[in-house]
């Protein structure tokens, strides 16, 4: 991927300037001040400062924690395999990094019914609700074995949580295709337990212009893209994010490493 890749790549977020630039070893970290839409030159300036400022971008958010404990949570750059340098959200607890892949809220801009192509790469803003792009979660998830962790903020602003103990995603050859290993946490398991109206383990992913869903309509493009097998219990890309049995305020996905 060239430079300019990179750039273009990356026209999907928006964060402010940095207001404080902290590099220690290999860790680039960026504390962001006020918020506001910034040109795609000045997203470029940024990203060629750090290309020439880092020697080694760290992989995922587990990698920044393990080599800084004191590491925050906050917005950092990372490089997976195979792909470009990425801005994500980070969520640091006491041991472990979490990368985060998507945030969506009932205060959410976005429509979240986007194109194919639009979810590949990712949209959003990482300070608020985005998602990620579903070609550097597959990088992501590529690169090592990962599990993912799903928590939830309800209208009663309890904290609950879904995690699974692994998660990938298929290239984009193979449809960008679900797994999902064991379920753990305190809602009801609504993406490995097949039920009357939904699966979502082992479904490829379905957006308004690529429909793969075993509905008789787009499922897609009612609720925004997601792995679909029909318009069933859980759909989380959405304005109204949505788990069968939860009244969701706003949602977090992130991924770490198992080992």
């Amino acid at each position: 991927m060239t430079l300019a890749g990179v750039l273009w790549l990356s026209k999907a977020y928006r964060y402010g300037a940095p207001s404080k630039l902290c590099v220690t070893g290999n860790l680039f970290t960026v504390r962001m001040g006020k918020m506001e839409q910034r040109t795609l030159f000045q997203i470029g300036f940024f990203l060629l400062f750090a290309v020439a400022t880092i020697s080694a971008v760290p992989r995922d958010c587990t990698a920044i924690k393990r080599s800084n404990r004191r590491a925050a949570s906050g917005v950092y750059v990372i490089q997976p395999q195979r792909s470009p340098l990425l801005v994500v959200k980070c969520v640091m607890k006491r041991n472990s990094g979490w990368t985060v892949i998507q945030r969506s809220s009932r205060a959410s801009k976005i429509t979240w019914k986007e194109s194919w192509t639009t979810y590949k790469y990712g949209f959003g803003d990482v300070l608020s609700d985005f998602w990620l792009g579903n070609e550097y979660i597959y990088l992501l998830t590529k690169q090592n074995r990962y599990k993912l962790r799903i928590e939830f903020l309800d209208t009663r602003n309890r904290i609950k949580y879904a995690e699974y103990s692994s998660f990938y995603i298929e290239s984009e050859r193979g449809k960008y295709i679900i797994r999902l290993g064991t379920f753990s946490g305190n809602v009801v398991d609504q993406m490995t337990q097949l039920t009357k109206n939904s699966l979502v383990d082992n479904q490829p992913f379905s957006t308004k212009d690529r429909d793969y869903d075993s509905f008789r309509r787009s499922c897609a493009a009612s609720y925004g893209g997601w792995w679909f097998d029909a318009c069933g219990r859980v759909y989380l890309n959405r304005k109204y994010p949505y788990w069968s049995g939860i009244n969701i305020k706003k949602v977090t996905m992130m991924i770490q490493p198992t080992c």
